[in-house]
């Protein structure tokens, strides 16, 4: 039962799901990132956060949630 919840939450983590897992490195660059972008909304500055936006994206790669992401920001600088 133990493994089996552990697979449906995705608590092992050990377990491999076929996803690679987030370095230190990148997710300490994507916390910096939205850092940047919070700043950029403050100052209404959009050549800054297009630059910040197009890193993110890069860092997204097929990660659907930072792709998601990347978008809801992209939509904040739009108007």
């Amino acid at each position: 039962m133990k493994s089996a919840l552990n697979l449906k939450l995705g608590a092992d983590p050990g377990a491999s799901h076929g996803e690679d897992a987030m370095s230190y490195a990148e997710a300490k660059e994507i916390a910096l990132l939205r850092q940047e972008l919070r700043a950029c909304l403050n100052r209404a500055d959009r050549e800054a956060a297009a630059r910040a936006l197009d890193r993110l994206a890069q860092m997204a790669g097929n990660d659907n949630e930072l792709v998601a992401e990347a978008r809801r920001w992209a939509l904040r600088f739009a108007s």
